[in-house]
């Protein structure tokens, strides 16, 4: 059961917290660097213009928190839930990394993932159009019916990605890393038939 004995300003640094409720919370503005949040929630919460550089999140819920201007340098999301995020506003991403998260319905439109590593996530119906996605890698995820209109590919991994609704007649993908079983789910949409020799 989550606990919600905290306020906002009792936050401090290099500290662990554990099961805490931090939904709602209004932590815009706030340095919450260094930390450890395990199995916390802050669904909802105010997290804008807020510095997490270096903190560690491992299976808590941030689904709808408001992220705009969000400081996230070589900050670490494990388990976690982020849905419906939106990093369109000025978040810094630099050096952070995300494992086994559910992204679902989230916004990246016109933002810079180049080089940005994804393992094992979750972007279901997440919007990618105009996002650089240069380098970036998405191994395991589940893209399925993702938005790529005029998302920006080179060297971008997707290997062992679900990748349900992608349409090669409408996007041009020139520059995706697959497997070639991946190549063969997605060939017969641009009239390719692959037959074994």
């Amino acid at each position: 059961m989550l606990s919600n004995d905290l306020t906002a300003d009792q936050i401090t640094s290099d500290q662990t917290y554990r099961g805490r409720n931090f939904d709602g919370f209004d932590l815009k503005h706030q340095h919450i660097e260094a930390r450890v949040f395990d199995g916390c929630s802050f669904v909802g919460a105010n997290l804008m213009s807020t510095r997490l550089n270096g903190t560690a999140f491992t299976s808590c819920n941030l689904s709808n928190a408001r992220v705009a201007g969000c400081n996230l340098f070589s900050a670490s999301f494990t388990s976690c839930k982020l849905l419906g995020w939106d990093f369109r506003e000025g978040i810094n991403l630099t050096a952070t990394t995300f494992k086994d998260c559910n992204l679902d319905y989230s916004v990246f439109r016109g933002v810079s993932l180049q080089k940005m590593v994804f393992e094992h996530c979750s972007f279901i119906e997440a919007d990618f159009s105009l996002t650089e996605l240069q380098e970036a890698s998405f191994i395991n995820c589940d893209l399925s019916n993702v938005d790529l209109q005029e998302a920006k590919f080179f060297l971008t991994d997707v290997r062992g990605a679900t990748l349900t609704g992608w349409n090669l007649r409408q996007h041009d993908l020139s520059g995706i890393i697959t497997t070639s079983s991946q190549f063969g789910a997605l060939a017969p949409e641009i009239g390719i038939q692959i037959l074994e020799w």
